[in-house]
This record gives C-alpha cells, sequence and structure tokens, in this order.
C-alpha cells in the first residue's frame, strides 16, 4: 500500500511540476516601482486609504520588517504586505469552485530593496487570462485585479 501511495505521489508531483513549467516565474508577478522620496511607510498608508476609494476591503497589514527587527535584534529595510479582498467576487469564484477564490490578486508586498529603492509587488493579472477557469469567474478577478492596479498605480505616486 506504501509503494501505491508512493507512485501516486510521485505521479502527482510530476504532474504539477510538468504544468508549473508552462510559464516562467518571473510572469506570475509584477513589480511597480515607487517615486524617489516616497517611504514606504506613506506607501502602506496610500494602500490603506486608496483600497477605501476603490470600494475594496484592506484586510490586514503585516509590517514584517519590525518582525524581522524583533526576531533578530537588528534592523530590516522595509517589508510589509497587504492583503485586500472583495468578498462578493470571492464568493462568486468560490460558488464555480472553491480553487479559483486562490486566483484573487488580493496581495501587495512594499519592499525596499537592497539598493534602497522601494517597489510594490504583486500578481500579475494576467496570469488570470492564462488559466482554464469559467468566463464569469475570469471576469469577476479581473475587476478585482483593476481595483488592484488602480491601487498600485496610486501607491506608487504616493497618492491618498
Amino acid at each position: 500500500m506504501k509503494k501505491i501511495i508512493n507512485t501516486l505521489f510521485a505521479i502527482a508531483l510530476s504532474a504539477t511540476i510538468s504544468t508549473a513549467a508552462a510559464f516562467e516565474f518571473n510572469e506570475m508577478y509584477v513589480a511597480t516601482p515607487v517615486e524617489e522620496g516616497i517611504s514606504g511607510a506613506e506607501v502602506d498608508q496610500s494602500i490603506k486609504d486608496l483600497s477605501v476609494s476603490e470600494g475594496i476591503l484592506h484586510v490586514a497589514m503585516f509590517p514584517l520588517s519590525k518582525q524581522v527587527a524583533q526576531v533578530t535584534g537588528k534592523p530590516f529595510r522595509h517589508l510589509s504586505i497587504h492583503n485586500i479582498c472583495d468578498a462578493k467576487t470571492a464568493s462568486i469564484l468560490a460558488d464555480i469552485n472553491d480553487a479559483f477564490v486562490i486566483v484573487m490578486p488580493c496581495r501587495i508586498a512594499v519592499v525596499e530593496g537592497k539598493d534602497g529603492k522601494v517597489r510594490l509587488w504583486s500578481m500579475n493579472p494576467a496570469m488570470i487570462t492564462k488559466m482554464a477557469m469559467p468566463e464569469e469567474a475570469r471576469q469577476a478577478a479581473l475587476i478585482v485585479a483593476e481595483k488592484m492596479n488602480n491601487i498600485i498605480a496610486g501607491a506608487s505616486e504616493g497618492a491618498f
């Protein structure tokens, strides 16, 4: 029985790896530079404010650089992650297929790179169009992606 389970696991892993190889990792994300002079903390606040104007819920902000500093005892460059969600869209996607909720572009990372420049990192909304999903689900996810793009564009310019 253990041999059968290991064989099935190997087949599943192989299928996953061959599917994943259909696109490059750098196709999965978008990096948006932040205008010079705008701090990571200002971008964090901008994302919170802009999510309200876009009518999408800012669920949480994780100030990871503060946690890294607390755990290591050393300061760390700016690193935060924002979770933003649209409950209606999530429910539409879940009603079609529970797994579709993971393709909602709901996360924005604010990262001060090793070069000192602040960038916004997010899922590439074009990935939604590469997935085999019903048109209703795709359109719902693309609406959220548009709101996220608006937030990212505004935050990269320091808008509130």
